[in-house]
């Protein structure tokens, strides 16, 4: 397996898991989460794999990145969720609507797909934050080659 690949999976499944918090409890942040995934899974797979050009590990950075950050996605979505049931539970009055109670279940749905949703839209912010991280950090985690010089 490619370290980019490889890299990519690990650091987004770590990152999903604590996206789900991240997301569960301040829903803004998830992205900014995913963001930083991302950032890490490029710059470790600069490292591994070595790239000749700067344009290279930003290309495998980028792929790492991305990984990364479609793993973030259900991460967020799923904190969306929890999050919609933590302000249930609670009881937490909301700044508009109200939160719909167990005897409607076409509200319910309705309530939780929304959490969802919202969860999508963030996470694909996320997604596309983290394969622009991970491409800048391959770019910069790339040493510089030196021109070889033609030997006479």
């Amino acid at each position: 397996m490619q370290p980019r690949i490889k890299m990519g999976l690990i650091v987004g499944v770590v990152g999903l898991v604590l996206n789900v918090c991240v997301s569960g409890f301040i829903g803004l942040c998830g992205p900014f989460a995913s963001m930083l995934a991302g950032g890490l899974a490029g710059f470790l797979t600069a490292n591994q794999e070595k790239q000749t050009t700067k344009a290279d590990g930003a290309r495998a950075g980028a792929v790492a990145g991305g990984i990364a950050g479609g793993l973030m996605i259900i991460g967020q979505m799923i904190g969306g969720v929890i999050a919609l049931v933590l302000m249930q539970t609670s009881g937490t009055q909301l700044p508009f609507g109200t939160i719909p109670t167990g005897d409607d279940p076409s509200m319910m749905a309705i309530f939780y797909l929304s959490g969802l949703g919202t969860g999508l839209c963030f996470g694909i912010f996320g997604a596309a934050l983290a394969a622009g991280a991970g491409a800048g950090a391959g770019y910069f985690g790339t040493p510089d080659q030196p021109a070889a010089t033609p030997t006479l």
